[in-house]
């Protein structure tokens, strides 16, 4: 998000993550070139940039199925904001909760409920609007446009920020319905939730810091992972094996991880392999056998 956000305000980044200063400061700015940039912001990312759940919701086969899908798997695509899903007087409630300032909450929200949104329009079999929203901020100056986004009926200065909807919402079908695809995709979550599980401590910000470097393209490496996070390579691999674990193993889960989502973006094994960091497709592929067969290394 950063990143979409460094380009958005015409500047260019090589920063590999973004903490919540950084990103305050950024979403500042942009809401100096645009208000309500929350609400705008999901039409900058492109294609490489989105979420593999976003690729899921689209091939669900109902709405319902997609939320349940979101429920379980947003914690992968972000440590700030929490979605959970509920029912409220047997209507079915889309809460966001952003774990940031309160000048991030607005933006966090607005950006999650208009992401939902754009999901519902271009992708349901009919159209879908909610009963009511709520947001947990005061109304603001262009709040015409919450209408367009959210339906007529708003509550701001609310105690959350959510979407309610009418029970039969769950049953639409979505256009995209591909059960096959939907197998596969939710095979690789629950991969990644169960590497969750397993990375904790320096591991996990190791994992974390490679997923940035590959998502960027930059090659990833021990010594740049010590580096952000301020030791030696000497130590960190030394933290690792208290953990049982080695850098390669950590670089292994991630590129196995990435992979998917490249390749559900129909990229070539070519640019896949240049997207890992690997030499050539020929070193790719072998790689790849080895995951089939064994695990990642």
């Amino acid at each position: 998000m950063g990143r979409v956000l460094a380009r958005f305000i015409g500047e260019h980044s090589d920063e590999k993550e973004f903490g919540l200063v950084e990103l305050g400061q950024l979403w500042q700015r942009a809401a100096r070139i645009d208000p309500a940039i929350g609400l705008h912001l999901h039409r900058q990312f492109m294609p490489r940039e989105r979420f593999v759940l976003v690729y899921l919701s689209q091939c669900s086969a109902t709405v319902g199925e997609a939320l349940r899908h979101w429920q379980r798997y947003a914690r992968l695509g972000s440590d700030l904001d929490r979605l959970s899903i509920y029912e409220e007087d047997g209507h079915p409630v889309l809460q966001v909760q952003v774990d940031g300032p309160e000048s991030l909450r607005r933006h966090f929200g607005e950006h999650g409920l208009a992401m939902t949104m754009t999901q519902l329009r271009e992708y349901c079999a009919e159209p879908v609007v909610p009963l009511r929203a709520e947001f947990a901020y005061p109304r603001p100056p262009y709040h015409a446009e919450y209408v367009e986004w959210f339906g007529p009926a708003l509550q701001f200065g609310s105690s959350r920020t959510c979407l309610v909807f009418d029970r039969s919402v769950l049953d639409v079908p979505m256009r995209g319905a591909h059960p096959v695809l939907v197998e596969l995709l939710v095979e690789g979550l629950e991969q990644r939730l169960a590497r969750l599980r397993q990375f904790s401590g320096h591991a996990a910000r190791v994992a974390e810091h490679i997923r940035a470097e590959l998502d960027a393209g930059v090659p990833a490496s021990l010594e740049s992972a010590a580096e952000a996070l301020h030791m030696t390579p000497r130590t960190l691999r030394r933290r690792l094996q208290e953990q049982d674990l080695g850098y390669r193993q950590i670089l292994a889960a991630v590129r196995t991880e990435l992979e998917q989502h490249l390749e559900l973006q129909g990229l070539s094994r070519e640019q896949i392999a240049e997207q890992l960091g690997y030499a050539d497709s020929a070193v790719y592929l072998r790689a790849r056998k080895r995951w089939q067969e064994q695990g990642p290394e």
